[in-house]
């Protein structure tokens, strides 16, 4: 009977050990994807970028939008099926265009309910898709036509996301174009940055993985964050090698760092199973991705001051 007792202890021993063996530890790394949605303002025609559209979409008000809008639904739903967590980067014209349309506001407001964020993105004026929204005096005099200051488009994007806070951004044409409210915010901002030529050791050095903050006159503090970039215009990679070249990067970051990788509404439509395979390295890797102000909610190291 003892010899009994003996070895149900020592099974019921075993199964404790075997049970603690399987729990996994989280050792999930730092990562976001944020997705950049392109004016599509007058600019894309004037300025002739190599990226087609149907012709029937060329005279529509926000053809652009409207042509691209399919995409940016099959993106969002993708991500779900995976678990993740988009940081969706809107430049004004894309709010503006949703907004029109209450079955395309509740479709966001969707997106915002399954953990997506809805953050602001901006084309100053020396961008070939300038959005039509400068604080620099001369933007009058451009043959695009002048919309107003920076934070009237990025009103555009607030009201779409309201009553969420839109706290993170990616905002070109620094200092001139920040956005005067950004300046005067006292809740705590979160600026991504980085494009194709500060991602690839080819075009020189590195943009680092480290995030940083600056602490405002006021008090509050900006965080910002590095991400990689890779489009199908690119000249000198495929998405598939350039992707290829981030997963090598990306397993071997440090603990402290943080992986953001960014591309356009527009990629995903030409090379949809190229950056879906992105998702699944992650998954692969039993990470996940989340938005930006998720993973810096999460992060646990000291964030240096700039």
């Amino acid at each position: 009977m003892r010899m009994i007792i003996f070895l149900l202890i020592a099974l019921l021993l075993s199964a404790c050990d075997k049970t603690t063996e399987s729990i996994p530890t989280n050792n999930s790394k730092y990562t976001f994807v944020a997705i950049h949605f392109e004016a599509g303002y007058k600019g894309r025609l004037d300025n002739d970028l190599p990226i087609e559209i149907p012709e029937e979409y060329m005279t529509m008000d926000f053809g652009w939008q409207e042509y691209l809008w399919e995409t940016a639904e099959k993106l969002v739903q993708n991500a779900d099926d995976y678990g993740f967590h988009l940081t969706l980067e809107f430049n004004p014209q894309w709010a503006e265009y949703i907004l029109l349309d209450n079955s395309k506001i509740n479709t966001v407001k969707q997106w915002q309910e399954r953990g997506h964020e809805i953050a602001f993105h901006h084309h100053s004026l020396n961008h070939p898709d300038w959005n039509g929204y400068s604080n620099d005096p001369n933007a009058g005099g451009n043959p695009i036509p002048f919309l107003g200051n920076v934070d009237i488009g990025l009103d555009f994007v607030r009201n779409l996301a309201a009553p969420t806070n839109v706290t993170t951004a990616m905002v070109g044409g620094l200092p001139i174009d920040m956005p005067q409210s950004y300046e005067d915010a006292t809740e705590d901002l979160i600026f991504t940055g980085g494009n194709q030529y500060s991602s690839f050791e080819l075009y020189g050095p590195l943009r680092s993985l480290m995030p940083t903050k600056v602490i405002k006159n006021n008090g509050a503090t900006a965080i910002r964050l590095t991400h990689r970039q890779i489009s199908i215009l690119s000249d000198d990679f495929t998405v598939e090698e350039a992707l290829n070249i981030f997963k090598e990067e990306y397993n071997n970051i440090q603990d402290e760092e943080i992986y953001g990788l960014v591309f356009h509404c527009y990629d995903y439509l030409e090379a949809e199973e190229e950056y879906n395979n992105w998702f699944e390295f992650i998954k692969n890797n039993g990470d996940t991705i989340k938005t930006v102000s998720e993973v810096i909610s999460e992060y646990k190291y000291e964030i240096l001051i700039d």
